[in-house]
C-alpha cells in the first residue's frame, strides 16, 4: 500500500504536504482535515482520493478506504496504484473475486506492479485456487523476489501440499530476515503439516509476534503486561494459563496443562468464554475466571498453546494418548435418545468468526443421504448461524435441534457423552468429540489445517477419529458416499451388539 505524487495545482500539493506531516506526527485528526482540505480545492484529482485512501488504509479504516481508492479510480479508470489499493482493500474485507478485476486492471495498466500481482495471489490462495495464486506470486517474484512476495508463495505452496518447496522459501526469507514473524510462523505450520514437531513447537513461539495475535494481547492487556513465564522457579508462585486463538486449539492443547501442574505452586486459568466450567471440572486448576478483567492473582502467565515449548518439545505426549476432557455429572440426561438405533451427532459448519468458515462447512442439505440411512437418529450439535439450515424443507423433522440445550462446551461435552458417534467438519466440536476419546468422523476439505496433516484417515492428536477428505477441492460428494457405505456398515454392527 503506498501513496503517489501529486501534480495538481500548488495549494492543494502544499495542503497535502501539511496533510503527509501531520500523519506522520500522528495527529491523525489534523490529517484528515487537511485531506479534506485538499480535496474540496480539487475534487476532481484522483490522487488525492487515493492519497486519502492510503491514510485510511494504515489506520485499519478499510471500508473508508475502500470508497476513497473507488472514487481515484472513477476519477481514472488507468489509475494502476489506485486500482491495487483499491483490490488490497477487497482482499481485506474478504471480497476475493472483486480483488482479483481490481488487480487484474492494475496489471494490465501496468504488468510491472508487483503490488498487483502479489494481492491477485493473495486472493486466489483464499479462493483455494491454488495454482492460480502460483502464477501470480511467481510473476511477482520476477519482479521482484521480496520476502511478502515469497511467504505469499510458500502459503500456496503449503496449502497446495507441496511442503518442501513452502519449507525452502520460508528458510530463504528467515536467512534474509531473521526477525521476520511472518516466515517463522509459516514454517511452524509447514513442519506441523510434516509431523517435525520439535522444529514445529519452536517455530510456533512466533505466532505471539504476527498481526492477528498482536491485537490478540492488546485485547488481553491485564494478562500480557504481566511477566511472562520463561523458566524461573515456580515452586511457591502462582502461574496463569491463558487460553487463545479458537475453541478447537485450546480444546486441543489442553492435554499439556497437566504437565504443568507438577511444576508450579498454584494454577489459575483464563479461558475464553465457554471454556471455564468444562475445564474446572477437568483440570487440577485453583480457579479459573472467563473476565479478561477480573483474573484471579498471578505471579506469571504463559499462553496455553505455548506449554509445549517448555515442557514437551517434541510432543512426546501424542504417543500415549488418554481421554483428557470428560463431561461433568449431570441429574438427568441432556435430551432422550433412540434405544435401538446408532444415536449420531451432526456438526456441518464452523464457527461464523472462525478461519476458513465457508470452505470448511458441508451444505446440509449434501448429507441428506446419511439422514436417510434406516437405524439412525440424528442429533444437531450445531451453532452459531449455520443452526437455521435445520429449517430446510429436505432434511426438516430428520434431526433432533440440541442448539438450545448447549449453553456451553460442558453442555456440549454432556450430549457428547449420550451419542455413540459425532460426525462434523472442522470445528471446535470435533475437537472436543477427540479430547474424550469418543468416535470421531470428520468431514475434511482437500487441504485442511496442520493437525490433519496432508493424507490418511488417521491423525496422532485423536485415535478415535476417522478423517474423511475431499478428493477435489469443493466436492463433498465423495466424502459423503464413502461416509454413507461405512455408516451402514456401522448401523449392522450396533444392531448385532445390540440385540439381546
Amino acid at each position: 500500500m503506498s501513496g503517489s505524487p501529486v501534480t495538481s495545482q500548488a495549494t492543494s500539493e502544499q495542503l497535502l504536504q501539511q496533510a503527509l506531516a501531520a500523519n506522520a506526527r500522528g495527529d491523525v485528526d489534523n490529517a484528515l482535515r487537511l485531506f479534506g482540505e485538499a480535496i474540496a480545492l480539487t475534487p476532481g484529482n484522483a490522487t488525492l482520493h487515493n492519497e486519502l485512501g492510503v491514510h485510511y488504509y494504515h489506520r485499519g479504516m478499510i471500508p473508508e478506504a475502500r470508497d476513497a481508492f473507488h472514487e481515484a479510480v472513477r476519477l481514472d479508470p488507468q489509475f494502476s496504484r489506485a486500482l491495487t489499493n483499491l483490490g488490497a482493500c477487497h482482499n481485506e474485507l474478504g471480497d476475493n473475486l472483486a480483488a482479483i478485476t481490481c488487480h487484474e486492471k492494475a496489471m494490465t495498466v501496468d504488468p510491472t506492479m508487483v503490488d498487483a500481482w502479489a494481492n491477485a495471489g493473495k486472493a486466489w490462495n483464499e479462493l483455494e485456487e491454488f495454482e492460480m495464486a502460483i502464477a501470480c506470486y511467481r510473476r511477482a517474484m520476477v519482479i521482484n523476489p521480496r520476502p511478502d512476495v515469497q511467504r505469499g508463495l510458500a502459503k500456496a505452496y503449503r496449502k497446495s501440499g507441496r511442503y518442501d518447496r513452502s519449507r525452502q522459501l520460508l528458510l530463504d526469507v528467515v536467512q534474509q530476515k531473521p526477525a521476520d514473524a511472518d516466515a517463522h510462523f509459516g514454517l511452524a505450520l509447514t513442519h506441523f503439516h510434516l509431523e517435525e514437531y520439535a522444529e514445529a513447537v519452536k517455530e510456533f513461539e512466533w505466532r505471539m509476534q504476527v498481526k492477528e495475535m498482536i491485537q490478540h494481547r492488546k485485547d488481553l492487556h491485564p494478562i500480557f503486561d504481566r511477566p511472562a513465564w520463561s523458566g524461573q522457579d515456580l515452586t511457591d508462585k502462582t502461574l496463569l494459563i491463558h487460553t487463545e486463538q479458537g475453541f478447537g486449539d485450546n480444546l486441543q492443547f489442553a492435554r499439556f496443562i497437566e504437565l504443568v501442574r507438577p511444576h508450579v505452586g498454584k494454577l489459575v486459568m483464563w479461558c475464553r468464554p465457554g471454556l471455564g466450567r468444562l475445564f474446572k471440572h477437568c483440570f487440577d486448576v485453583a480457579d479459573i475466571s472467563e473476565n479478561v478483567f477480573k483474573l484471579p492473582a498471578f505471579d506469571y502467565q504463559l499462553p496455553l498453546l505455548s506449554i509445549p515449548f517448555h515442557f514437551d518439545p517434541a510432543l512426546a505426549t501424542l504417543d500415549s494418548f488418554a481421554p483428557y476432557i470428560c463431561a461433568p455429572a449431570r441429574d438427568k440426561p441432556l435430551f432422550v435418545t433412540e434405544p435401538t438405533s446408532l444415536n449420531i451427532g451432526l456438526v456441518w459448519g464452523a464457527s461464523d468468526s472462525g478461519f476458513d468458515h465457508q470452505n470448511k462447512k458441508v451444505p446440509l442439505n449434501l448429507l441428506k443421504p446419511l439422514l436417510d440411512i434406516p437405524g439412525t437418529a440424528w442429533h444437531s450439535l450445531q451453532v452459531g448461524s449455520d443452526k437455521t439450515d435445520i429449517s430446510n424443507a429436505e432434511v426438516a423433522g430428520k434431526l433432533i435441534d440440541l442448539a438450545p440445550k448447549l449453553g456451553d462446551f460442558a453442555d456440549t461435552a454432556s450430549a457428547v457423552d449420550q451419542l455413540d458417534l459425532v460426525i462434523s467438519c472442522d470445528t471446535s466440536v470435533a475437537h472436543l468429540v477427540g479430547a474424550m476419546g469418543k468416535p470421531l468422523w470428520m468431514m475434511l476439505k482437500k487441504n485442511p489445517d496442520w493437525r490433519w496433516h496432508s493424507d490418511g484417515e488417521n491423525t496422532a492428536w485423536y485415535p478415535t477419529a476417522r478423517l474423511y477428505r475431499q478428493d477435489t477441492c469443493g466436492d463433498w460428494s465423495r466424502v459423503v458416499r464413502r461416509i454413507s457405505r461405512d455408516l451402514i456398515h456401522q448401523v449392522s454392527a450396533h444392531q448385532k451388539s445390540t440385540q439381546p
